[in-house]
């Protein structure tokens, strides 16, 4: 590093303010070269045995430096290829890039200048959409973003704030600030959002297809800036940072609902109410002559919802953001339509009918689910045990039909009928349980109190002790186990060979 360049990096530095970064580009040099020279106060920087650091090589453009500053003063707007094409006429045997770099720094900074325009009453608004910061939801930490519109003329400005930068989101803020300044402006500047344009390619602007629907149905003109000219919206641009500066700084948001409160307070009570540094009048003054100059609003608002495809789990369940909300049994392993709203999700069937609703949580990984969505499923379970139950009943015996016709004859409550006659067969057994079971088939005599007192009375004739029961403490379910009962006849089968095979002999 020599004297020149270094004397030229601190004065950047401390006269004109340059940031490092700004030094590394006017220079051409690495950042590291700017800190060690601004570390370096008495001189450029040496190493230690007192050779100056990063010492370039000689260049071969070094021997036409002072010509070319010569001609750069007398004609600023000389090109870099005819000032190469007159110093390779005086012996120059470099190259192009050589030169360009050394231009860079020489050549005075360019500064563009606008044009300050104003426009006419409801000409013109002006769109932003910024992230600024994030909040914490329940469980979730989320995205906060700030949605501005400014009337060009007024300056009167529109706030909210969205837990999302979807484009859902983005036409429902438009809406409300419609409704909010009560009519429409002509036309609104944007920059290239991903909301509002998808293609652009020179003077080829390609529009979002729902947000122009948005446009057609309020009859604005949307506007994109230039790519890279903030400066096109620049009413919008100071009215982002002046959120950012005069409600949000030193904020501490402690819900989305007070911030919200908050900002419409704030919006209404001293934003708009603000005399204006441009204007010099308050937004809201000048508001009133411009609002009689804003297109009508066309009747009831843009729909903005979320619409999406959604398919119900077997536990009737559907997925939206990393949420699950419930709908009714039969709709389980269904294709169902999902409309949400900033504030609640409704979920319909194919045929449009609205099957269930719910508000809408910015957590995430929650289940919301609704008890009268499974109220039916239990009727549909009780139903299946009773089927279940005749089931087993009729494979019993096959008088058992003509029994169960018997029972619903005579208007008895079957299941209650079933079960006891079940628990009279893992009690006494059921061969003993099906002979009472003609017994009272044959006399008419329908329902398991007849049977149980059959069986008494056949045990009694037999003098047969009463079974005893087994309490099982702790595997009191194994009570229940039902143990299918073996056809002794086989052993009697078996004793008959015995008999006759010691017979023969």
């Amino acid at each position: 590093m020599d004297s020149e360049l270094w004397a030229n990096i601190r004065r950047l530095y401390e006269v004109e303010k340059l940031t490092k970064s700004q030094i590394a580009q006017r220079m051409n040099v690495h950042r590291e070269t700017v800190r060690r020279a601004l570390n370096s106060v008495t001189g450029p920087p040496v190493d230690k045995r007192g050779r100056p650091v990063g010492r370039k090589s000689p260049s071969k453009l070094d021997a036409f430096k002072t010509y070319v500053q010569n001609r750069l003063g007398q004609y600023p707007e000389l090109s870099g290829m005819k000032l190469f094409k007159e110093i390779q006429a005086q012996g120059y045997t470099g190259g192009e890039t050589i030169l360009l770099e050394y231009l860079r720094p020489l050549r005075p900074a360019r500064t563009r200048a606008f044009l300050r325009l104003e426009t006419r009453p409801g000409e013109f608004a002006q769109v932003d959409w910024a992230h600024v910061g994030t909040i914490q939801i329940g469980n979730a930490k989320r995205k906060l973003s700030c949605f501005v519109m400014v009337l060009s003329y007024s300056r009167m400005m529109y706030l909210e704030f969205t837990l999302s930068q979807r484009l859902e989101d983005f036409l429902s803020c438009h809406v409300n600030a419609m409704d909010f300044f009560g009519g429409v402006p002509d036309k609104i500047n944007y920059d290239n959002l991903r909301s509002v344009v998808t293609f652009r390619v020179g003077k080829e602007i390609r529009f979002q297809k729902r947000f122009m629907d948005l446009a057609g149905y309020y009859l604005f003109d949307p506007v994109p800036c230039g790519v890279r000219r903030p400066q096109e919206k620049g009413k919008v641009e100071s009215g982002i940072k002046y959120v950012r500066t005069a409600f949000l700084a030193g904020r501490e948001i402690m819900s989305f609902h007070d911030i919200q409160k908050e900002a419409v307070n704030w919006r209404d009570g001293e934003a708009n109410l603000r005399i204006h540094g441009t204007t010099h009048e308050r937004p809201i003054d000048r508001f009133m002559s411009e609002r009689g100059n804003l297109h009508p609003l066309p009747g009831p608002g843009f729909d903005c919802s979320i619409m999406e495809s959604v398919p119900a789990t077997r536990q009737a369940l559907v997925h939206f953001q990393t949420n699950r909300y419930s709908v009714p049994f039969r709709y389980a392993n269904k294709t169902l339509t999902l409309c949400a709203t900033a504030q609640e999700i409704e979920i319909h069937d194919d045929a449009g009918r609205r099957v269930a609703r719910h508000v809408r949580s910015y957590e995430k990984y929650r289940i919301f689910e609704k008890p009268e969505h499974y109220e039916g499923l239990l009727a549909e379970r009780k139903k299946a045990r009773a089927t279940k139950r005749i089931e087993v009943f009729l494979t019993l015996a096959p008088e058992c039909d003509a029994y169960l016709k018997g029972l619903i004859a005579g208007e008895l409550h079957v299941g209650a009928h079933l079960d006891k006659i079940q628990d009279l067969i893992l009690r006494y057994g059921k061969a003993e349980v099906m002979s009472a079971l003609l017994h009272a088939l044959a006399h008419k005599a329908f329902g398991a109190d007849y049977i149980e007192r059959i069986v008494h009375q056949q045990r009694c004739a037999r003098q047969a002790p009463e079974p005893q029961e087994i309490s099982l403490l702790k595997k009191p379910d194994w009570a229940k186990v039902t143990v299918e009962q073996t056809d002794l006849s086989l052993y009697d089968e078996l004793f008959e060979k015995t008999e006759e095979s010691h017979e023969r002999p």
